[in-house]
């Protein structure tokens, strides 16, 4: 699959950055009258660079002001190389240093440092400044190139280190290995607006995969199915884009109000929305601050930003330069993949203090390890802390009911919890006691739509003996965890695992669509049964799709 190159701007503002894009490409990115009366760039602003092999290279100007940071975040996630702009005049100033903070945590690995302003007098010490600027960082050993916008001296300089530049990423390992592989579309969406006669247009860098005019769409993290109904790129239509590419899609059926920027346009069931992501999350050494657990924080993550708390699983504060996984717990969805690059900023005052890769986009609650003894619950069918639970609002668990021979009590029979050899006669003498087959019935019955574990507490609370059956039939396996308010019964989880299985064994995957379908149920009760064979270690997301790693 061809994959296409996008060159980005960084660097303080009024450092001349726009200028030079001008003087690449001929586009004046600046397109906002705001923009123009102010003389600043406070969207991000989009040209084409024309290569020498007749392909053309994507350039994104970004905002130097640190008021419009989060608009120079929502178009560098797509940069493969990076122009770091430096007014000759002024030398290193304090959006430099943050941008070019944010391009390592994004990872991006090449670029060039470009003297701007050529020119007029330089400040003293200045190539020395920039170099200790760049030690120990990605543009390290990076070619600088110096222009200016009276006498166009080093564009064409420039050109050709951005040409060789093209040339290292598009021959790089990790660029052959990306384009091996061909995965479902994604679009992150960093403008929204509609046209006369055209109606809602989005516009992104393409990521991962091919966007065709057949493709199906849908917008995450909604999961709201839309219909592409035209493609540009570089202002031309076409019928098909490629990843790198810098695209505007044309949407039928929906308005532009119901649209926001940070919303992701990507193939119909390749993305799960999810309020909560394990990563790998650093601290910038040159940071000035320590982060506690459960902090919030700006989230940076494509186009999208979001507020979420930070939770620190192995220790209580973490400092500068340290790296470690730590949970995200974001207070609205959102949707992400296993490989993906962020950007946080502290709370208040806002600025940027680390970054990372998500490790699993939709992760399950993780407990603190101090804690996780005292907060296992339910999950690992520990006898005292179901029987805890068991004890809330309603049904009693009495002494006399789980014994310091660790059996259960019931109807007069006693059943040892330790006995893997349990006398068969004895457990079909607890499933035909009457409290049994009315629990049962009711999971069985509920089918997909289990009931809520306090309203069954609620409703037996008259049953003496409900607490101890109850606690038995998840011991056994009978009831199964479906999430963290309820259980399922054991043969209705049988049937969506056995419907995974069939799907995986003709398709080679398990999407969350076909899997919603086949069952006839809901879009959430489908992603939590796949998140529990997740869990389980039954399937594995991999590329927006599943895999089955357990013979079933």
């Amino acid at each position: 699959m061809k994959r296409h190159i996008i060159i980005g701007t960084a660097g303080h503002i009024d450092h001349g950055k726009t200028w030079l894009v001008k003087a690449l490409t001929g586009t004046d990115t600046d397109r906002l009258a705001e923009e123009k009366k102010r003389g600043i760039t406070i969207e991000n602003g989009f040209a084409f660079l024309k290569l020498p092999d007749g392909e053309e290279a994507g350039i994104i100007d970004v905002p130097g002001h640190e008021k419009f940071i989060k608009n120079m975040l929502a178009g560098a996630g797509g940069i493969h190389i990076a122009m770091m702009v430096i007014a000759a005049d002024e030398g290193v100033m304090p959006q430099t240093r943050e941008h070019l903070d944010i391009l390592s945590l994004l990872g991006i690995r090449r670029g060039v440092v470009v003297i701007t302003k050529g020119d007029l007098e330089w400040k003293p010490g200045l190539r020395e400044e920039i170099q200790m600027f760049v030690v120990g960082t990605f543009l390290e050993k990076a070619a600088v190139v110096v222009t200016s916008a009276v006498d166009g001296r080093g564009i064409e300089d420039l050109r050709r280190i951005l040409w060789q530049k093209c040339l290292e990423e598009t021959q790089g390992g990790d660029y052959a290995q990306r384009n091996a592989s061909v995965n479902s579309f994604r679009l992150p969406i960093d403008r929204v607006f509609s046209l006369k006669g055209f109606g809602t247009i989005v516009t992104g860098t393409l990521l991962d995969g091919a966007l065709d005019m057949d493709s199906s769409a849908m917008l995450y993290p909604k999961a709201h199915l839309v219909k592409v109904r035209g493609i540009q790129v570089h202002g031309q239509n076409v019928s098909r884009a490629f990843p790198g590419q810098r695209v505007a899609v044309n949407l039928a059926g929906i308005g532009k109000e119901e649209i926001s920027r940070g919303e992701i346009l990507a193939a119909a069931d390749s993305m799960e929305s999810t309020m909560m992501a394990d990563v790998k999350l650093r601290l910038l050494k040159s940071g000035h601050r320590s982060l506690k657990s459960g902090a919030r924080v700006h989230l940076y993550h494509g186009a999208a930003e979001l507020i979420c708390k930070v939770i620190l699983l192995d220790r209580e504060v973490m400092k500068t330069g340290e790296e470690a996984v730590v949970q995200l717990r974001m207070e609205q969805q959102t949707a992400m993949k296993a490989g993906d690059h962020f950007v946080i900023r502290f709370y208040s005052p806002v600025e940027t203090i680390g970054g990372g890769v998500v490790e699993n986009p939709n992760a399950v609650k993780r407990k603190r390890r101090r804690k996780l003894e005292a907060e296992r619950r339910f999950q690992t069918s520990s006898d005292t802390d179901l029987s805890k639970e068991m004890s809330g609002n309603g049904a009693k668990l009495v002494p006399a009911q789980i014994n310091k021979t660790n059996s259960i009590e019931t109807a007069g029979k006693n059943y040892d919890l330790n006995d893997n050899n349990i006398n068969k006669n004895k457990e079909n003498e607890l499933e035909s006691t009457p409290i049994f087959i009315k629990i049962q019935n009711l999971y069985l019955n509920s089918g997909f739509i289990p009931p809520l574990t306090d309203e069954v507490k609620s409703d037996f609370s008259r049953e003496k003996e409900f607490s101890a059956v109850f606690f038995k039939m998840v011991r056994s396996g009978v009831l199964v965890r479906y999430d963290e308010k309820h259980y399922m019964h054991r043969d209705i989880r049988k049937k969506a695992l056995d419907m995974a299985a069939t799907l995986y064994k003709e398709k080679g995957v398990i999407k969350t669509g076909e899997f919603r379908d086949q069952l006839g149920i809901s879009r959430k009760c489908a992603i939590t049964l796949l998140e529990g064979f997740d869990r389980d270690r039954i399937t594995r997301m991999t590329n927006g799709e599943r895999i089955l790693i357990t013979r079933i």
